[in-house]
């Protein structure tokens, strides 16, 4: 039965909360911008989101993407130095982050929109005109690959898994490998190729209205102008890269034992299963194994792949490959239900009346696309026939990729029964 309490608060949001109808306009760089007004607080959110694809890495430099992020967060902007920044931020009482996954990069600054002028000037400064050089970038680099060098083989074991499946927040290759091939031009020659107006986005979230979002967006971006670096072809896209480890294992002494599971995303993957797939293997796993400690990874995100993950104490260790694999084939098997579809929607629609309240969550679902009334209506159309096929393309046992932290030789021999091939097998003396 499904529990009436959501029903209920779904309803209640709804009445209670105004809908958000998006605002959008294109300047002709290519720069897409979307406006959201609220003018309950005299206060404005501005981000910046610049998406790009792991293919514009060049081959053999792949970590790139994390060394820029890394000199973006340490070096200046618009001439000022990082310290000089900080302080002009903090002097206006202003908010500022820097985010960084593998195929995006986002800037968000936080101001009083009495401010907006200086607040847009201050976002731009940091997106367009960020100030690294030479010397900074190489004592990043120093600084990363003797990072690289201290981490433990569980770290090692982490970041490989992670880096294997396209985990987005695996921006350094396994050990910091390529970090000493990249030289300063391929830092500025990679900024160049990826951010960038046509492959931009700028959300802007408070009291300003359209007029003051267009004339905002033209005199500080417009002359912000598409990149003149050529993308690069022919390069592997995701699937294509080398087949990583069927099995990683990380042999050590440990107090508990962890066994993973991840699939990147089906390139076929519809937004109306990613919206409501994450729901739903929530609530199948607690309901369903809850003994192993047993969650399901999957975010409302285009680039985001699924990752399970099992914890038990050392003492019950032997029945955790058996019961990690017996969980997956009773998925697979008996799949979603009509009650299990019907909680889902209702608690997606929940989550949307509820943003609002939060409005981080509310331009994350928005440059997302997930407000799209179109993806509403797919949802509503959305059949338990259709989800479960979704659900058995995640879960093709040809797809998954296994990590096993804290094992020792008799679990090893276990997951090897269970057909897991171990290619890759990392122990303390590493």
């Amino acid at each position: 039965m499904i529990p009436w309490t959501v029903p209920v608060l779904a309803a209640a949001l709804s009445a209670a909360l105004p809908a958000q109808v998006a605002q959008t306009f294109r300047l002709d760089t290519g720069l897409n911008c979307v406006l959201l007004e609220s003018h309950d607080l005299p206060l404005i959110r501005m981000e910046l989101v610049t998406r790009w694809d792991r293919s514009e890495l060049p081959a053999g430099k792949e970590a790139l993407a994390g060394f820029l992020a890394d000199a973006m967060r340490a070096g200046g902007a618009g001439g000022a130095s990082r310290n000089n920044f900080n302080r002009a931020l903090d002097a206006l009482g202003m908010r500022f982050a820097f985010r960084s996954r593998m195929g995006s990069y986002r800037w968000t600054l936080v101001a009083d929109s009495r401010a907006q002028e200086t607040a847009m000037e201050l976002l731009v400064d940091a997106v367009v005109r960020p100030a690294f050089d030479g010397p900074l970038v190489e004592t990043g680099r120093q600084a990363l690959i003797k990072r690289a060098g201290l981490e433990t083989p569980r770290t090692r074991g982490v970041s490989r898994f992670l880096w294997s499946v396209g985990a987005p927040e695996a921006l350094l290759p396994p050990a910091g490998a390529s970090l000493d091939r990249i030289e300063f031009q391929d830092l500025l020659d990679f900024k160049r190729r990826v951010i960038r107006p046509e492959g931009s986005t700028l959300l802007l979230y408070g009291d300003l209205n359209l007029t003051q979002a267009k004339q905002l967006a033209l005199m500080h971006l417009g002359i912000w102008q598409p990149s003149v670096q050529a993308p690069l072809k022919g390069l592997p896209p995701r699937a294509a890269d080398k087949p990583a480890p069927r099995l990683l294992a990380v042999l050590e002494p440990s107090p508990a034992t962890e066994l993973w599971a991840g699939a990147p995303r089906p390139l076929a993957s519809a937004p109306a299963v990613d919206a409501l797939l994450p729901i739903l293997l929530a609530r199948w796993s607690r309901r369903q194994f809850g003994s192993l400690g047993m969650t399901f990874t999957l975010a409302q995100d285009a680039r985001t792949p699924l990752l399970i993950k099992a914890r038990v104490p050392s003492a019950e260790r032997d029945g955790l490959v058996p019961g990690f694999m017996a969980a997956l084939a009773s998925l697979r098997r008996g799949g979603l239900s009509e009650q299990d579809l019907a909680f889902a929607v209702v608690q997606w629609k929940a989550e949307n009346a509820a943003l609002p309240l939060h409005p981080e969550a509310l331009l994350d679902r928005t440059v997302e696309g997930r407000l799209d009334p179109d993806l509403a209506q797919a949802v509503g159309r959305m059949t338990v026939k259709e989800l479960n096929a979704a659900l058995n393309a995640w879960l093709d046992p040809a797809r998954l990729q296994f990590l096993l932290l804290g094992a020792d030789a008799p679990l090893l021999q276990a997951a090897e029964a269970a057909g897991m091939v171990p290619s890759a097998i990392l122990r303390p003396e590493d």
